[in-house]
């Protein structure tokens, strides 16, 4: 096992507001980020805005100025269509390896990384799978005897 954790390789908080009008969000959506966490007034996380989102609702027929970050979000599970009050987080120790199995498990892109898991808040950073490519690139960032070789 790996001792890299989220807290290691995350990127500052980096989020939109759930009232976030739709032209706001689309020029957030236009970072480095394919997705950003959705939070409340208080950091609390309650979904995921990609650029996905903003797809749907453009193929739903709805303009920039008809829909806003809350409207769109979605909760991360690769399963759930409708709405979601447990969103995918992982807190600043969560392992590299589980969240691999995260990116893998359910299709995502981004993962918020929350102070207090539980509850979903404080929003303390992201993570991305860009995170951890360019961690790998890292030179000396990984020690060689934290692989395992495969024959």
């Amino acid at each position: 096992m790996s001792c890299i954790a989220a807290k290691d390789i995350m990127h500052p908080r980096v989020s939109i507001e759930a009232k976030e009008k739709g032209s706001e969000l689309v020029k957030k959506l236009m970072s480095p980020y394919p997705a950003l966490p959705v939070v409340d007034e208080k950091g609390t996380v309650l979904g995921i805005v990609s650029e996905y989102d903003v797809l749907d609702a453009v193929r739903e027929g709805r303009t920039i100025h008809e829909f806003d970050a809350e409207t769109i979000m979605s909760c991360g599970h690769i399963e759930h269509s409708d709405v979601c009050t447990e969103p995918i987080v992982v807190s600043p120790d969560t392992t590299i390896e589980d969240i691999v199995e995260i990116f893998y498990g359910q299709r995502i892109s981004v993962i918020p990384v929350v102070g207090h898991q539980l509850e979903r808040k404080p929003l303390v950073g992201i993570i991305t799978r860009t995170c951890i490519v360019n961690a790998l690139a890292e030179k000396g960032f990984w020690k060689e005897h934290e692989f395992q070789k495969r024959v």
